[in-house]
């Protein structure tokens, strides 16, 4: 039923990618009309059908690495695992759910991987107008909402100019959409996320989807400090 095939690849010095044929996920439904957003948080047909089908295919909950902080992601492990382009998530990521004022600290730790040569930009399901303080950094507009695999196609394609899934990797808190990177052949790296304005239905979900990435991969994440 459920039909996926592993392979090394060449130059791929990461855990190896998916090549994904047609599943459940094939199946999500459009969340847009055109270029027109019609939702884009909450939970969504797409979020239910890729949870789903998370016991059924564990190796999507296989993470890259995890950090506690967006800061503490290694630029230069990145750089010597062969990873060229970031897709980052805001929400409980990169500050609070629904901030408009990022500190000082985040904002300078994606500068420094655009100075060592990484291309970023910012893949939110929520509302993309307050970012102004990420000079120069692509915020990915009109695609599916993740975890669709095909927003993370275009969000590779168009916002960060590579066409390699093998070498972008999704910085995000979130398995039930930012997991959703690996439907594409895209690494996942999970950071513990920051407490802010939630509601109850993106933490419940959020907090479940976790649990069975944790009941898969026990000693992938770092214990609380």
């Amino acid at each position: 039923m459920f039909d996926f095939t592993v392979f090394p690849g060449n130059n791929q010095p990461l855990c190896p990618s998916l090549e994904i044929k047609p599943h459940m996920a094939d199946l999500m439904p459009e969340t847009t009309k055109g270029d027109k957003q019609v939702t884009r948080d909450g939970l969504t047909l797409a979020k239910t059908l890729y949870f789903l089908s998370m016991p059924f295919r564990p190796n999507l909950l296989k993470i890259y690495m995890a950090v506690d902080r967006f800061v503490e992601v290694p630029i230069d492990q990145l750089k010597v695992d062969g990873i060229k382009g970031i897709l980052i998530d805001a929400d409980g990521t990169l500050g609070p759910h629904h901030t408009r004022k990022f500190s000082s600290e985040v904002v300078e730790h994606i500068s420094k991987m655009v100075d060592h040569g990484l291309k970023v930009a910012i893949y939110t399901n929520a509302f993309e107008d307050r970012f102004h303080q990420f000079k120069g950094i692509n915020v990915v507009t009109n695609v599916l909402p993740k975890p669709d695999k095909r927003g993370f196609e275009k969000a590779m394609t168009d916002f960060l100019g590579l066409d390699d899934p093998s070498v972008v990797c999704m910085i995000g808190d979130n398995f039930l959409t930012d997991g959703g990177a690996r439907l594409a052949g895209m690494h996942f790296v999970h950071i513990r996320p920051i407490r802010g304005d939630e509601s109850f239905i993106h933490s419940f979900t959020r907090k479940l989807a976790f649990k069975v990435a944790q009941f898969y991969f026990p000693n992938s994440f770092p214990l609380p400090k």
